[in-house]
């Protein structure tokens, strides 16, 4: 099975590191996405003018055929890779009910020129998703302990790494990951490499009322049962985890799961609604809220997001456990216009 953090010049397994993982040569699999590297041509088919793009870019493969990828590009085209032009990265044939037979998704929302929410100091939810989310990716990529009992993550043997942990944008991608992805390649991503879940990491703006503790939530899709499980989880371990922390907590009514639907019934959000796979947006803590946003600026508490996150994705594996019931479907008509994607562009070196 696939491990994060392998090295690219000798092939060898990892050890856990955060970022873009390289792939061990001797595992088996099937190709589920390529990592681009110095040198990567895009095409729109095979055989047409080809444009160089960064390195460290995640992209679905969709087919293979005559030595060329067909994948699924970050502004939601179709494009063409030669099969030698970019890092392999596979996934296992077999999944289960364990955490070394799992696939996940961790999805950095927004990204530039999209900033997300932005705190009354300047904090871009961008910048703060892409970190949240690498350090999850790290925690996944290697084995730890747990104390259930005090939520400590370890060094350890108890909960082995994941089979393949993907980020759609990381750190070490151009711009320190900081570039547009259409929702639609987010929802592609993981549908491509048939993740065990995906899980959407943003901060929240706009509170309706003040808590007495975190207001934590995730919006999840109405028709994967197995979605509202996945939020309710998440948002368990993170209500816990953040208690510790002093706020002046705000959110909005209810138990922080949502599902929100548009006027034909079917899922608001374009990131839920093109997944085909168990899919949660998390909102971590109100980044437009000053004492918040305080803590999001610091390690301890990205850190605790992290580990609140990996607790709730070892518990959806691994146990039955069902925190919340399933919400009930909530009409938004809220139309504001789409971001077009025409202008997108894919990073260049």
């Amino acid at each position: 099975m696939w491990r994060m953090g392998g090295d690219p010049e000798t092939n060898e397994p990892g050890t856990g590191d955060a970022g873009i993982p390289p792939v061990d040569a001797t595992v088996t699999g099937e190709v589920g996405y390529v990592v681009t590297r110095d040198g990567t041509l895009l095409s729109s088919d095979p055989g047409a003018s080809e444009q160089a793009i960064a390195a460290g870019i995640i992209l679905p493969v969709m087919s293979e055929t005559d030595g060329m990828f067909e994948v699924f590009d970050t502004c939601n085209r179709t494009g063409w890779i030669g099969a030698d032009d970019a890092e392999v990265g596979l996934i296992p044939q077999e999944r289960g009910r364990e955490m070394d037979r799992s696939v996940f998704v961790i999805d950095a929302g927004h990204g530039f020129p999209d900033l997300g929410a932005v705190g009354p100091s300047g904090l871009t939810e961008a910048e703060v998703n892409v970190d949240v989310s690498d350090r999850i990716i790290a925690l996944l990529g290697s084995p730890h302990d747990i104390d259930w009992a005090t939520g400590a993550v370890t060094d350890g043997s108890a909960i082995p790494a994941a089979a393949a942990a993907i980020p759609t944008r990381a750190p070490e991608g151009p711009n320190g990951g900081d570039y547009e992805l259409g929702l639609t390649f987010r929802a592609t991503l993981a549908n491509a490499v048939h993740a065990t879940a995906l899980v959407s990491i943003h901060h929240n703006t706009e509170p309706t009322r003040d808590l007495d503790h975190p207001g934590s939530s995730a919006f999840v899709t109405v028709g994967n049962p197995e979605s509202p499980r996945l939020g309710g989880l998440i948002v368990d371990e993170l209500r816990t985890a953040l208690s510790r922390f002093e706020a002046d907590w705000v959110g909005s009514r209810g138990d922080g799961l949502t599902a929100r639907v548009g006027g034909d019934g079917t899922d608001y959000y374009s990131i839920l609604a093109r997944s085909e796979v168990p899919a949660a947006i998390v909102e971590g803590a109100y980044i437009s809220n000053p004492s918040e946003e305080a803590l999001i600026m610091t390690d301890d508490f990205r850190q605790e997001y992290a580990e609140a996150v990996y607790r709730a994705l070892v518990r959806y594996v691994t146990t039955d456990d069902d925190p919340m019931p399933a919400p009930e479907p909530e009409l938004f008509e809220v139309e504001p216009p789409p971001r077009s994607m025409d202008d997108c562009v894919v990073p260049a070196p």
